[in-house]
């Protein structure tokens, strides 16, 4: 009989070893609780759980500074309430009825609070119901990160939008305003040859098309009439585009006003107009110069005068003899463009004219447009354009022109101001009597 309560002792653990595993098993559960609680109070974000009355059951340090309370012990047993102002509690608490109720989680929820020194702070929320292993609700796990900084970042980043909106609103209204004082500069009707003429019975027509690409342009033109007989084309470019080339080319403006004693000279028209742009150039230190060109046409003489700065070759219709090409530029002497050197002289040069004669004015941006292989329209592409078209009159050729480049453009439309203006021959007029200006002793040889 001993031996075999012996051997059941042996067999059977005994008390004291129920006791030390036991012993044991508390120690290794409490050293996990120490290291998960030291894992949470490491942890930046308040992290929390509730009962289902919303009592507080755990807390880590950083939640237990937010409620502004010392230690855990201050703040289990107690809920929400206890610690925010009413208004805050209540939602902070009717969003954990919502996930009590629900049993679905609340993920990152931005809520707006106020921490223990009464300052405002919005934090990312997510809470979430918490189970037994049987599935059944105890409370909730509430997880906190504080955004503070980012909200305010958003709202300092929002008020300088709204700023930048603001002056982008003035900028557009003034780009506008300048937009609408520009085109008031350019030609809003064409003078009449004879001035006594309608219209449509004018010995010269004129057409144009002009578009900025930045609300201003840099691109200008005048058309003046020097007599009955007698009329001046001018074009200019500005280089660049926006506001600063339009300042220049509003400048141009005055300076072509100004140097109408010139205007039935282009060299001397050109010598005038580039130390008037020299001349107040050299105040700005900015690399700024002024593409340009200028013809005297004398319908009564059947005669064409010009004189080139830099500009691109106008081109040179002659339907009578169904040709179509440039101005011809002088051969060696150079013609710097304006605003550079201030001493510059231009040479004038000197064609004939007939009925239904067209020439051709315009700026680089309506060459210099690059299509959907890379490739660019060139001066080339638009000379064989105007060619195919050597029987349509100014306008109806205009109007092709620019829709040609326009479908050939990649984005469909151009990139730079573009300027274009046709002169048409309507007839040649009976020579008047010459006016004193026009005689020969105050005109220079072409």
């Amino acid at each position: 009989m001993s031996d075999q309560r012996a051997n059941r002792t042996s067999d059977e653990p005994s008390a004291e070893t129920d006791r030390s595993d036991s012993h044991h098993q508390a120690e290794k559960l409490e050293l996990e609780n120490k290291m998960l609680r030291a894992v949470l109070d490491s942890m930046a974000d308040n992290i929390s759980i509730k009962d289902l009355k919303g009592r507080y059951i755990f807390d880590n340090s950083a939640h237990c500074r937010f409620l502004g309370a010392t230690k855990t012990s201050e703040v289990v047993g107690k809920t929400v309430f206890d610690f925010l102002p009413p208004d805050i509690a209540a939602k902070f608490y009717a969003e954990d009825l919502q996930v009590l109720r629900s049993g679905e989680p609340l993920v990152r929820c931005v809520d707006s609070s106020v921490d223990s020194a009464g300052n405002r702070v919005w934090m990312s929320v997510t809470k979430m119901p918490l189970r037994d292993d049987d599935g059944r609700l105890l409370g909730l796990v509430s997880a906190t990160h504080d955004i503070t900084a980012r909200k305010d970042a958003e709202e300092q980043l929002a008020q300088y939008a709204e700023k930048l909106r603001e002056k982008n609103a003035q900028l557009e209204e003034d780009l506008e305003t300048a937009r609408e004082l520009q085109n008031a500069l350019l030609p809003q009707q064409y003078p009449r040859f004879p001035s006594s003429s309608e219209q449509e019975n004018s010995a010269l027509q004129f057409h144009h098309f002009f578009r900025s690409c930045s609300g201003v342009a840099g691109d200008f033109f005048h058309v003046c009439q020097i007599s009955d007989s007698v009329a001046g084309l001018f074009i200019s470019d500005v280089m660049g585009h926006g506001v600063r080339a339009a300042l220049v080319a509003a400048m141009l403006r005055t300076l072509v006003e100004d140097s109408r004693a010139y205007a039935t000279e282009p060299s001397r028209f050109l010598q005038e107009l580039n130390r008037g742009i020299s001349e107040i150039l050299k105040h700005t230190h900015l690399p700024i110069f002024v593409s340009a060109c200028y013809l005297v046409v004398d319908v009564a003489r059947g005669r064409l005068r010009y004189a080139n700065a830099g500009h691109p070759e106008p081109l040179w219709v002659r339907r009578t003899r169904r040709s179509v090409e440039p101005l011809p530029r002088p051969e060696s002497k150079f013609s710097p463009v304006l605003g550079i050197f201030a001493d510059a002289e231009y040479q004038g040069l000197s064609c004939e004219l007939c009925a239904g004669d067209t020439v051709l004015l315009f700026t680089d941006g309506l060459f210099e447009v690059q299509g959907v292989d890379s490739q660019f329209f060139d001066q080339t592409g638009l000379l064989k354009c105007v060619r195919q078209r050597v029987d349509l009159g100014a306008g109806e050729l205009c109007r092709q022109l620019v829709e040609e480049v326009q479908q050939f453009a990649a984005e469909k439309d151009f990139a730079d101001d573009v300027c274009l203006i046709a002169m048409d021959v309507d007839h040649l007029m009976e020579s008047p009597r010459e006016p004193e200006f026009l005689r020969p002793s105050r005109i220079s040889r072409p």
